[in-house]
């Protein structure tokens, strides 16, 4: 009877190691800030990601920012984040994200403006609500002091109210639960 409960503790014990060893954790991370390159703008992200190890974090990310090229942007992407522990406070880190963007805008549009008779008489602009998809990428570093971080790096971006690759510098600081 002693060996058994010897073994089924010794067993628990073991269990909970490797419990301890694959602890995964959820981070809530808010960033806010500025991009300066082709177009300017602000920008505000937000990414529910997953510690998988204590230093790396992979999550799923989604945002909101006005600029010049297209007005108004929502990013969906996957984002990646590793802090390099240095025994200090202060850590410093990477941030990778690449996904796509939405993107909504008005135009003025050039209308025909017909007679009576159905013949063009002059040409009017209107304005008109338009949409499209482009491409999102962050690549940045910083450092992060307990939960608040700071971040400065470069944007690449494809916005669909302008032909062209659209890249920058960017910075933010951010919050993390």
């Amino acid at each position: 009877m002693v060996l058994c409960i010897a073994a089924i503790c010794g067993i628990s014990t073991l269990h909970a190691q490797e419990q301890q060893e694959k602890k995964i954790a959820y981070n809530f991370i808010n960033e806010y800030g500025f991009f300066l390159g082709k177009n300017v703008g602000w920008t505000g992200v937000f990414v529910n990601s997953i510690a998988f190890k204590q230093n790396d974090l992979l999550g799923l990310g989604i945002g909101y920012g006005l600029n010049t090229a297209s007005f108004q942007e929502v990013p969906l992407y996957i984002n990646y984040r590793h802090y390099f522990d240095m025994g200090k406070k202060l850590k410093p880190l990477i941030n990778v994200a690449a996904g796509v963007g939405f993107h909504f805008w008005t135009e003025e549009v050039m209308v025909p403006v017909q007679n009576q008779y159905g013949y063009t008489d002059y040409y009017d602009y209107v304005e008109e609500s338009r949409s499209g998809v482009g491409l999102y990428a962050t690549l940045s570093g910083g450092f992060r002091v307990k939960a608040l971080s700071f971040t400065g790096g470069f944007f690449f971006r494809t916005f669909p109210s302008q032909p062209g690759f659209n890249g920058g510098i960017e910075a933010k600081v951010g919050y993390t639960f």
